[in-house]
């Protein structure tokens, strides 16, 4: 009698391999240190709608131009919960640098979820309480939230990256709205201590007469209607980690003393305390004034400048960076849009070259602001300002470049003109490849080609 033997199955480990990475539920695609694509796994080529041929070998930007994994390259480090857009379609992804004998030769993108839908869902989950108290949570900024492609906040992310490599304490100036606890926050998240607490004060806003209390604590009994068992301040609180005392400049002379004290001990005294408490505490400050005049109208400790103003940052205003407004635009629509609920799709040429033609004096703040009160006056998905009852722009328009702060102006703008001029010769006149060495996007780049007549 003949027996048919059933098909011997192949379940050799090469296939079994494929089979884990060509799983439906992951995506998964990989790029040389040139930004190659050489890897795209069945789950990617589906959402991108293209098959092997049309993605290996390519450039990833010219594959996903929205993606940033070319910059993981330059990075050197993982970067998760990142929002990638592909064919109208939204995922999770998480970005790796590929490293061989500790250098980087490439890097890879995966999707964390499968859509936006189970992402939803499992962050929905995860939020639910547990025994744990909301207002223990803390959303923290990071590099990724610092946006601007302007020479001078090009320059900021180079000091922030810089500051984030110590604990040394810092002092980031700038006018208000310009974003000072954003960048305290990233460097502090970017830094050896980023699973430690980070704790802000803003020293104006808390009455003179707690203010030492609320920054160094108390113990049992030292005044009259002190907590029982006493009470640890902000500055133990931050223990580990990181402090910033915010509108530093607003601080009382005496105070001033008692902290110049605490950054050369690295101990505090609380409130009625016979023995100090050692502290491992990065300090950082910031300010909207002027310090330097502050200390010559003797409202400001000038050792406690010194000794603060170790690393300093300062950011530039608004009005100083209108190239960056798109970008600023954008970002701010998508986390106004998360805030209230709102759909907006992004903003008008028309309102663009409006907002570039104002002052901001109240810089970023100010912007998203308006931005949030065009987003509800108007029901369409591009943005207009113009919908905006109360028009700021019409009555303080920005200064041209002629001025007080001229000369600054025409510095930034001949050392910007000189680096794209030699990114330019560097790349042979390839101006995508320009964009990339000068870490710009295309279409800016191509603005200021325009613009500088290159």
């Amino acid at each position: 009698m003949n027996v048919t033997m059933p098909e011997q199955q192949d379940y050799s480990t090469d296939v079994r391999l494929r089979s884990i990475i060509d799983n439906p539920f992951e995506g998964i695609m990989a790029i040389d240190a040139t930004g190659v694509v050489f890897f795209a796994n069945a789950f990617f080529l589906d959402i991108l709608n293209c098959s092997q041929q049309n993605v290996i070998g390519k450039k990833i930007w010219d594959i996903i131009p929205s993606c940033r994994l070319f910059e993981t390259i330059g990075q050197g480090y993982s970067i998760w919960g990142e929002t990638l857009k592909i064919n109208a379609k939204e995922f999770l992804v998480a970005r790796f640098p590929l490293k061989v004998d500790g250098k980087t030769v490439g890097a890879m993108v995966k999707t964390v979820f499968p859509d936006q839908a189970i992402a939803k869902e499992i962050v929905h989950k995860l939020s639910q309480p547990a025994n744990v108290s909301s207002s223990c949570m803390q959303l923290m900024w990071t590099c990724r939230d610092i946006i601007g492609e302007a020479p001078p906040m090009l320059y900021v992310k180079k000091l922030a990256r810089r500051a984030s490599r110590t604990s040394s304490t810092l002092l980031i100036t700038g006018e208000s709205g310009t974003g000072k606890e954003i960048i305290a926050q990233a460097i502090h998240t970017r830094s050896v201590r980023r699973e430690a607490p980070f704790i802000s004060v803003n020293c104006g806003a808390i009455p003179e007469n707690l203010l030492e209390s609320e920054l160094f604590g108390y113990v049992d009994g030292a005044f009259t209607g002190a907590r029982k068992g006493g009470k640890p301040g902000k500055f133990e609180l931050a223990n580990g980690g990181t402090i910033l005392l915010d509108e530093i400049g607003d601080m009382p002379l005496y105070m001033q003393v008692k902290i110049l004290r605490v950054l050369q001990e690295r101990a505090v005294w609380r409130i009625g305390a016979t023995t100090p408490t050692m502290l491992d505490v990065r300090v950082m400050a910031s300010t909207n004034t002027d310090l330097k005049q502050l200390i010559k109208d003797k409202k400001f400790c000038e050792d406690l400048y010194y000794r603060l103003n170790v690393l300093e940052i300062n950011l530039p205003p608004l009005r100083e960076r209108v190239d960056d407004l798109p970008l600023l635009a954008q970002a701010l629509i998508q986390r106004i849009n998360k805030k209230i609920g709102s759909d907006a799709q992004g903003i008008t040429e028309e309102s663009l070259d409006i907002l570039k033609s104002y002052s901001w004096p109240g810089n970023v703040r100010e912007l998203e602001n308006l931005l949030e009160q065009a987003i509800n006056w108007s029901d369409d998905p591009l943005i207009d300002i113009c919908k905006i009852p109360v028009r700021p722009w019409e009555s303080n328009p920005r200064q041209s470049l002629v001025g007080l702060d001229s000369p600054f102006r025409n510095r930034v703008e001949e050392t910007e003109r000189e680096l794209i001029i030699n990114a330019l010769e560097r790349t042979n006149g390839n101006k995508a490849r320009a964009a990339r060495a000068l870490n710009m996007q295309r279409s800016v780049l191509y603005k200021k080609l325009e613009r500088m007549k290159i």
